[in-house]
């Protein structure tokens, strides 16, 4: 067995044809390979070419823009900031106004009171024995009108 057999003819043949199928087959996979490789290349080569390079806004017309955008976020801060002080100064005047309505009607009803007292004293003097009632009923007008002149200082104190 250490003696090496002679191959006949034919089976040498077997040989060189199964070493031969099997090269073929891998210059298939190679060449396939390299038809990918040089497509991909090509498609890739031909993307670059055709796509542009320039932006789709000029460079100083975006800077232009952002001046503007800058501009007009300064402006909206100052006119915020003014609504703040426009809001209370009309905030203020109206609450003056209010408290001015207020004071007028509070003299408005200690005339009234005022009026009724004397009504009412000209009422008991026609009416005999009613010096009690007016007595009861003067107490309450004088409580009235005194919590009224409280209100009218209280609202004049307010600033």
């Amino acid at each position: 067995m250490a003696e090496t057999e002679e191959l006949s003819d034919e089976q040498r043949l077997i040989i060189v044809e199964g070493k031969v199928g099997k090269n073929r087959m891998m210059l298939i996979i190679v060449v396939i390979t390299m038809v990918v490789v040089l497509s991909v290349s090509l498609t890739l080569l031909t993307i670059n070419l055709l796509s542009d390079d320039e932006p789709y806004v000029l460079r100083s017309s975006f800077e232009e823009q952002q001046v503007t955008i800058q501009l007009l976020s300064t402006k909206l801060e100052k006119q915020s900031s003014s609504l703040g002080s426009l809001t209370l100064d009309y905030q203020q005047s109206e609450v003056a106004t209010f408290q001015q309505t207020m004071i007028e009607q509070e003299q408005s009803y200690q005339e009234f009171l005022s009026a009724l007292k004397m009504g009412m004293f000209d009422l008991a003097k026609m009416v005999q024995g009613s010096r009690t009632w007016l007595d009861v009923y003067n107490e309450r007008l004088d409580d009235a009108k005194d919590l009224s002149k409280l209100r009218e200082e209280n609202l004049r104190g307010l600033k």
